[in-house]
């Protein structure tokens, strides 16, 4: 497939982005026209970053997380940023030590403070759940916590505020197996009680997520190599389970979501009748898709579906919400053959599942789409990775994007 060709297929921005970088890779000042045009914001250093996770606050601004190598203490930094509802930086921070440390999930308390939750890198060389509270107003620290044994890695991938009582924080640790990690702290961040969900299940290692239902219940969302009795043992699930928070044991059924494939669960949504969708991608005979699974109320599928794409690619979601319309939109990254590169790809979906329309973004190099959010407009904002050609130390920046209800990149 020409270059040419692709580029057709591409939103009007993407069109004019790589059109002007053809032969030569992007910098930022080929990007900055279009950047100044259009709702497109590039946040870092002189170093590399990467964006995770993304959410909005009251006054319809915006915190995102990720890493950055920019003025970092040693490896990768947690990197924090704040903005305005247009997505203009109003500060930014950076967290870490030697190593290399990322954030991955944030959160707004009741106090009106962020919660930022990721992985720190220990000077032995483990990683422990790295959980940071900052002043929303200047990015200051209000208070720092690691969590683990020191013995083994322990990464952090989401935290919920329980009110009144305090915090909630997931992820695995990696010993002989990745397990499931659960953190309780009060509401000063102070360890009530760690309780490792041992048992047989090899969790992938970025992909827990939690929801609380009535305290102490809360349910889990992942992927697990430990399959139901009609699933091949060697392959990837979706996964859900229950437990509570004083002993951290499984206290319900176990389920099990996806057959005789890989299929590994990297975001999952709560849907406006309680139910929730999973998404990830799953390895197929033919390549990886996009795999997303509707369950209902008490867990049961309702559907499922894989994504083809026209040019016959890998590709792979991060992020699921649910739309305005009662559909979803879903962040997915998928691999172009001409030029060679990973690109930011949107998908809308209705509410049976069935794609409505996908949209592909991005610059000559790799770029990698993550979280994606509908605000009350009915745009759509995605946070991601976008590389460039800058300089030997410095080839990503951490990206925000704002997209039109049909999926076109929107004029400032």
């Amino acid at each position: 497939m020409s270059a040419f060709y692709k580029v057709l297929q591409w939103s009007i921005w993407s069109i004019i982005f790589i059109g002007l970088s053809f032969y030569s890779c992007d910098t930022l000042e080929s990007v900055k026209p279009y950047q100044e045009q259009t709702f497109i914001k590039l946040f870092g250093g002189n170093g590399s970053e990467e964006g995770n996770n993304i959410i909005q606050l009251p006054d319809g601004g915006f915190v995102l997380v990720g890493s950055t190598t920019s003025d970092s203490h040693g490896g990768k930094d947690v990197f924090i940023v704040r903005t305005d509802k247009t997505g203009n930086e109003t500060w930014k921070k950076n967290f870490g030590g030697t190593g290399d440390d990322a954030g991955n999930s944030v959160i707004l308390g009741e106090n009106n403070s962020l919660y930022v939750c990721g992985e720190k890198t220990l000077d032995n060389g483990l990683r422990d759940v790295y959980v940071i509270n900052l002043n929303l107003n200047d990015g200051g620290s209000i208070g720092i916590r690691t969590f683990g044994d020191s013995l083994r890695d322990e990464y952090g991938t989401h935290i919920l505020e329980v009110p009144g009582r305090g915090f909630f924080i997931t992820g695995t640790q990696d010993s002989t197996a990745s397990q499931f990690f659960l953190i309780e702290t009060d509401q000063s961040l102070n360890e009530i009680d760690v309780g490792k969900y041992t048992g047989d299940e090899d969790f992938d290692n970025k992909s827990v997520k939690s929801f609380s239902l009535n305290y102490p219940e809360f349910v889990c969302f992942g992927s697990t190599t430990s399959k139901g009795p009609d699933v091949n043992q060697d392959l990837s699930n979706y996964y859900l389970f229950h437990y509570t928070t004083s002993i951290g044991n499984a206290y319900a059924p176990k389920r099990y979501y996806g057959g005789a494939e890989n299929e590994i669960c990297t975001d999952v949504f709560k849907t406006s009748d309680g139910g929730h969708v999973l998404t990830g991608y799953v390895e197929d005979a033919d390549y990886t898709k996009e795999y997303i699974v509707r369950i209902d109320q008490q867990y049961s599928p309702v559907w499922e579906s894989k994504f083809d794409n026209e040019y016959g690619v890998d590709s792979k979601a991060f992020g699921i919400e649910q739309t305005n319309d009662g559909g979803y939109i879903v962040m997915s990254t998928i691999e172009l053959p001409d030029p060679a590169n990973d690109e930011i790809s949107l998908m809308k979906l209705d509410f049976n599942g069935d794609l409505e329309w996908r949209k592909i973004f991005g610059s000559n190099d790799d770029d990698i789409g993550m979280k994606v959010l509908q605000i009350e407009d009915g745009s759509f904002i995605v946070v991601g990775t976008m590389g460039f050609d800058i300089n030997p130390d410095s080839r990503t920046k951490m990206s925000l994007l704002k997209i039109n209800p049909n999926g076109d990149l929107v004029p400032l």
